[in-house]
């Protein structure tokens, strides 16, 4: 696939998503907990890409105070104007919004940053592309850090590819490429950071979340591949893999809704 057909596959999926994306509990708790970890401090200039529906920018702008500085970048219109709402709705007017490719970012000079945040983003970037436009980004003595998690988990979306897999579909868990602290530690070397802390942690789904689940991954990272299935075989696929959840939340809910992370820090 062509690099714009890409970016424009990725904007479609996206904007399909942004309505319900913030009614994922987990995924506040997941971006509060990234900027909890980097610890601005007042007066940062950060950037936080893939900011989505804003949710690492807003409580890195609340940390940061009104003499700092918060862009957040997306390539979805759908999922800015809805972080343009939830910002306001908060009274922040120090967080600018850009509408761009998180991994190529020319509007922005070197060094332009003291703190480059991605909460889950890197998941659906190509992973060396973005963190090098980052390094080039940040400023001497400064940060990166990302969430991810880890290979294998949540245990929900193991369980939507092993049902994929049972119509055909072979899907890779986009968690792989920076599922393990090692490959994370790996990932920043290799793009210049110099790799720091990296924090390994659980985090808990409600049964609300997977409420959820269904439409998460199909207009998630696997967007392109259930497209190629026939509307009877998606109709079996939810059905089978809906009630599959539904027995293990009965069954073993503390497996299904607990799922490790990893964030993961460097300098530059």
């Amino acid at each position: 696939m062509a690099a714009a057909d890409s970016q424009g596959s990725a904007e479609t999926v996206f904007d399909g998503r942004a309505a319900t994306y913030s009614n994922h509990t987990w995924h506040i708790r997941y971006a509060e907990r990234l900027v909890e970890l980097a610890a601005p401090t007042a007066g940062m200039r950060i950037l936080d890409a893939a900011t989505g529906t804003g949710l690492a920018a807003i409580a890195a702008a609340r940390a940061v105070g009104p003499t700092g500085q918060v862009v957040g970048v997306d390539i979805s219109a759908g999922m800015l104007a809805r972080a343009r709402q939830a910002i306001d709705a908060a009274g922040l007017t120090t967080i600018e919004l850009v509408r761009a490719d998180a991994t190529t970012l020319p509007q922005f000079g070197d060094g332009s940053f003291d703190l480059v945040l991605c909460s889950a983003g890197l998941l659906y970037l190509p992973v060396q592309a973005a963190l090098g436009e980052w390094r080039r980004l940040l400023a001497p003595g400064g940060q990166i850090g990302f969430s991810t998690m880890a290979a294998g988990f949540p245990v929900a979306a193991r369980i939507f590819r092993d049902h994929a897999r049972r119509h055909g579909l072979a899907l890779t868990d986009p968690a792989t490429a920076l599922g393990t602290r090692t490959r994370c530690h790996r990932a920043l070397r290799d793009a210049g950071f110099t790799p720091a802390k990296q924090v390994g942690e659980t985090i808990r789904f409600s049964s609300r979340d997977l409420e959820h689940a269904w439409e998460a991954h199909t207009r998630g990272p696997h967007h392109d591949a259930i497209a190629t299935l026939t509307l009877e075989q998606v109709e079996m696929f939810q059905r089978d893999y809906t009630e599959t959840l539904a027995d293990l939340l009965r069954t073993d809910a503390d497996h299904l809704l607990t799922s490790e992370v990893i964030y993961a820090f460097g300098g530059g």
